[in-house]
């Protein structure tokens, strides 16, 4: 079935293509697992956004090896947008899992299994809920952006400050108990967190800019001859001045609610063993 890109969004043309390409990755490629993820499935598609799917396969190829030979295969369903495919072992999955590293957890956890039991990795289902791993994949994205400021690449440090602002953004929403989604749009993220920080509708021109650019910077161009718009290297430096004060208090007020959230812990657990001690 070829159709063409105006069809994506109409009613079965989706599902057709999903149905399609789980049963290749299935039965030509060996996968185990099809998770479909992303913008797709969870809303805040571009219309040529690609369909994300991750897929769990006995290999020992290497990753970028992974993807050409499950994109290869996928390239003869004719779909009008791209495939994005991530293929992982279930070592490197439970691994992930276990360690709340942020796509697979996502995935998996907010995904939609087209292939494949969901229970078989639920034993670290915990661990996607700490926000101590978010606040560790927004630095990381940070650091990795300082890097590449001192590189003068401009899209990978836009990159990265988007990442990490929306994890920055994720881990606030998650310590007011929203289930985070792997929905990137920054300006949706904010709308839910204005509920709990008024204030912070001040940053939405800024924060509408950061999801524009990151988007760009993130995302390749598609087809040949298209022209991807992307910030100089000094509005990106620009963006990180007026983005970093705010993410380091946000880093500060979440640092400081786990602190106390681990003490209050740690204090209800003494005295929990000392009322069993004198109990026996």
């Amino acid at each position: 079935m070829v159709v063409q890109s105006i069809d994506i969004q109409s009613p079965g043309v989706l599902e057709k293509i999903l149905s399609q390409a789980t049963e290749i990755l299935v039965r030509e490629y060996g996968a185990s697992h099809v998770v479909f993820h992303g913008s797709r499935l969870f809303g805040d598609p571009y219309p040529d956004s690609d369909i994300d799917l991750l897929v769990v396969k006995e290999t020992d190829r290497e990753p970028i090896e992974r993807t050409h030979d499950a994109e290869d295969l996928l390239r003869k369903i004719g779909s009008p947008v791209d495939f994005d495919v991530q293929v992982w072992t279930p070592q490197e999955v439970a691994q992930g899992l276990s360690e709340g590293q942020t796509y697979v957890s996502v995935s998996f956890f907010n995904g939609r299994f087209l292939y494949g039991k969901e229970k078989e990795f639920m034993a670290a289902r915990e661990v996607f809920y700490n926000i101590k791993h978010w606040l560790k994949e927004a630095r990381r994205h940070l650091e990795h952006m300082e890097l590449d400021l001192r590189r003068d690449y401009d899209i990978g440090a836009m990159d990265e400050l988007f990442q990490a602002t929306e994890r920055y953004m994720k881990a606030f929403l998650m310590s007011k108990g929203i289930k985070v989604e792997m929905v990137h749009s920054l300006p949706g993220l904010l709308d839910q967190a204005v509920k709990y920080e008024p204030s912070w509708e001040s940053l939405r021109e800024t924060l509408q800019v950061t999801y524009d650019w990151g988007r760009a910077c993130h995302y390749a161009p598609r087809r040949e001859g298209e022209v991807r718009i992307v910030p100089t290297l000094p509005e990106v430096r620009d963006l990180r001045e007026k983005l970093d004060p705010w993410l380091k208090s946000l880093d500060r007020t979440l640092s400081d609610s786990l602190e106390r959230q681990e003490k209050s812990r740690e204090k209800r657990g003494r005295i929990s063993d000392c009322d069993r001690f004198f109990t026996l």
